[in-house]
């Protein structure tokens, strides 16, 4: 039996699946994928690990904006929050109070409360409690806008720590769409590259055995296709490991190592070497 007999019984991609399940089946699946289909492995594995990061960022109900604008939150202080909470009151969405402005400035940035139509001090970092609204601005350069949501108040906030808290609830409450895109992007543009890194180079390492006589893999694609039916089990773990616990970095960690392991075992198996044993995987797949 050939690899062209075991094309013809598994199309792509159940051939993919079917083969990443064992170190023999990997070794003698390495010759059946084109470029294109390496790329779209690749894709569909990358998207596995997105999952979870999908899915956490879906439920999540807070966010800390301190994170994102921490210039911003430092013009948050108990001496502000105190005039606050002692002259002003929310109700239904509307800040009302005398009087009409309090101004308090830093070395580095500005927090008020403006109800009237008075012009806005130019400053990098601002937080602006207005009538309707609230107005926040970072020197790293992120501007918004939020509204007050009409079941908010300000009564159990008591200090710096509530007013950043509520600050960033109700930003949280209008933005999560954002949120959403922005860390989903970052944590998969980290994830792409990680995953892209881990199978090039490990491909590269394999396609170096060529050099041993003793090895059957006779190029690079060869290689990466290896790496990549390696990559297999270890990623569909790491997806499920993060559905239940999400963190990144265990989530990389088990797609490296499981990844390690697999080569490894394939070697210890086949000694990269491709016998009729191997390729009777209908089978011994072991």
């Amino acid at each position: 039996m050939d690899c062209d007999v075991i094309r013809m019984k598994r199309g792509f991609p159940m051939s993919y699946f079917w083969g990443m399940c064992s170190p023999k089946r990997m070794f003698a699946s390495r010759t059946m994928f084109g470029w294109g289909k390496l790329v779209f492995i690749f894709v569909f594995l990358t998207a596995c690990l997105l999952i979870p990061v999908s899915l956490h960022f879906v439920k999540q109900e807070s966010f800390d904006l301190e994170s994102l604008m921490p210039n911003m939150m430092k013009q948050v202080d108990d001496t502000f929050v105190s005039k606050v909470t002692a002259s002003y009151q929310l109700q239904n969405g509307v800040l009302a109070g005398q009087p009409s402005e309090t101004l308090q400035e830093s070395n580095n940035g500005v927090a008020m409360v403006k109800l009237g139509d008075t012009n806005e001090p130019d400053a990098k970092n601002m937080l602006v409690l207005g009538k309707t609204s609230m107005e926040l601005r970072d020197g790293s350069g992120y501007t918004f806008t939020v509204q007050y949501t009409n079941d908010t108040s300000l009564a159990d906030v008591t200090n710096a720590e509530d007013m950043q808290a509520w600050i960033s609830s109700q930003w949280f409450l209008q933005n999560k769409a954002f949120v959403f895109l922005t860390m989903s992007a970052m944590l998969g543009s980290v994830l792409f590259a990680s995953s892209l890194m881990l199978a090039l180079f490990a491909a590269l390492f394999i396609w170096f055995t060529k050099r041993n006589q003793m090895s059957e893999i006779r190029s690079y694609k060869e290689a990466l296709s290896l790496t990549l039916l390696a990559l297999g089990l270890p990623t569909l773990f790491a997806t499920v490991i993060g559905i239940i616990y999400f963190d990144i970095t265990v989530m990389m960690a088990i797609q490296s190592l499981g990844m390690v392991l697999m080569i490894a075992f394939t070697f210890i198996k086949t000694r990269f070497r491709q016998t009729d044993d191997i390729l009777e995987l209908g089978g011994r797949t072991g």
